[in-house]
């Protein structure tokens, strides 16, 4: 198990770089980034993630899709606190011309895929996880964080249903039920078993935790590198504005920046902040990616004055 309590002060940093941003900026989405803090912090800074923070195109990264593209000020927290982002760069937030935009692109050298219109991140992660176990035969792993609100988008139930067709062991969801979205309480609210129940229906491992209780997080990471032939889907239960009192659970912080005076409020709910120190994020194993060997095509062999089917000729 690693120090929980760097973890701890690693989040408290992290929530500071999500206020102070968002705060900087006069929009965007703290809450959203918030409750999602804790389960990036275990993944990222709790010896489970394998990244090259100096080679963000190694081939053997771990791949990581914020499929809630809108946390976006979680995101940049992170390689912040991974010591690859001034505090001074953080304020860039949502500046004409800066990286750092309202959902992430790939402008930002750490962004993998550009989100932001919710539903696509786990197709995007079941692409690059088919591509590591069947094509690249790379030992990288995809790990997608989702918001629940999107649990209710189409696609993502077709990429669920994939991604166990093809036992996709090499991909980690995480879901972040905080229970509120953009206009009031999400379809299933804090109900995890109604996650659980309908996606392991599709074979998909799961497992429910608390999502703010680090050494639980870890710990359903760590279970996630055992289990085989099949994905992975952690359903962790969380609170929209998680280390700030008076956002916690509130509706209508959606989108919403602090003004100063909260700000300063939630500062001091926070007490010390240790700015200088910074999460390890462990190296990814040295492999090549496998080699593909070209098949020779099929020969033309239907006759040409004869009509043949489309489908047929073309396949």
């Amino acid at each position: 198990m690693p120090d929980i309590e760097k973890l701890e002060k690693l989040a408290r940093l992290i929530r500071y770089y999500i206020l102070t941003s968002t705060a900087g900026a006069g929009s965007g989405h703290p809450t959203s980034s918030l409750s999602a803090t804790d389960l990036m912090t275990g993944l990222l800074f709790g010896g489970i993630f394998r990244f090259d923070v100096n080679q963000p195109e190694h081939p053997n990264n771990d791949r990581l899709i914020f499929s809630k593209g809108h946390a976006s000020p979680l995101f940049y927290a992170l390689w912040a606190a991974a010591g690859k982002l001034t505090e001074k760069e953080l304020m860039t937030l949502r500046e004409f011309g800066s990286t750092l935009e309202g959902h992430p692109t790939v402008a930002f050298p750490y962004v993998e895929a550009s989100t932001g219109s919710l539903g696509q991140g786990l197709s995007i992660g079941l692409g690059m996880a088919l591509n590591a176990k069947y094509l690249d035969k790379l030992p990288y792993r995809t790990y997608v964080l989702l918001g629940d609100s999107e649990m209710s988008e189409g696609s993502q139930w077709e990429a669920i249903q994939i991604a166990s067709h093809y036992k996709l062991d090499n991909l980690v969801g995480i879901i972040d039920v905080n229970r509120l979205g953009q206009r009031g309480e999400t379809m299933y609210g804090h109900d995890l078993i109604a996650y659980e129940s309908r996606i392991s229906s599709f074979g998909w491992e799961t497992v429910l935790i608390d999502g703010h209780s680090l050494p639980g997080i870890i710990t359903a990471y760590e279970k996630a590198f055992t289990v085989t032939n099949r994905p992975v889907m952690i359903i962790a239960k969380t609170i929209k504005g998680k280390g700030v009192s008076f956002l916690e659970d509130q509706e209508g912080w959606h989108g919403k920046a602090p003004q100063k005076e909260e700000l300063d409020r939630a500062l001091q709910e926070f007490g010390a902040i240790d700015t200088s120190i910074r999460g390890e994020i462990l190296k990814p194993e040295d492999m090549k990616p496998g080699k593909q060997i070209p098949q020779k095509a099929n020969e033309i062999s239907y006759p040409t004055d004869k009509p043949v089917a489309t489908r047929k000729a073309y396949g």
